[in-house]
């Protein structure tokens, strides 16, 4: 994700433009790899990012976050979110789940785990949606 420049840079708008939803929130981060998007959400003010990664990555994750002098802010939690419990309930839900044609890379169940484990209700998820549509 880090290389595709136009991705990223969608998620850094979408919570750059988005700051007072994240100003002072609790953010999850489902499938957090590098640890980007928790960044963005910390940069834009969350008090506190859950950095959730099933693979070793999250060690890369680590130190990328202690780099950027946040891990004041963002926890890096190894595990699934199907496995893990976090000490309380989130305000938004942000994750890259959907890699090629939505669902190449089989993240939304997890994503829809989180949201009915985590997520305070009136929360938001971050997409929110999505669209498939065929072209010719």
């Amino acid at each position: 994700m880090l290389e595709d420049h136009k991705r990223t840079g969608a998620y850094f708008q979408a919570v750059m433009s988005n700051r007072r939803q994240f100003l002072n929130k609790v953010v999850l981060d489902v499938g957090t790899g590098s640890g980007i998007l928790s960044i963005f959400a910390a940069k834009a003010g969350a008090k506190k990012v859950y950095a959730v990664e099933a693979t070793d990555m999250a060690q890369h994750a680590r130190k990328l976050v202690a780099h950027n002098k946040l891990e004041n802010v963002i926890e890096v939690i190894q595990g699934t979110i199907e496995t893990i419990d976090l000490p309380e309930k989130v305000d938004i839900i942000i994750s890259e789940w959907m890699g090629y044609f939505l669902l190449r890379e089989s993240m939304l169940d997890s994503v829809l785990v989180a949201r009915d484990k985590f997520l305070k209700p009136g929360g938001a998820l971050y997409p929110s949606h999505a669209n498939m549509s065929e072209q010719c």
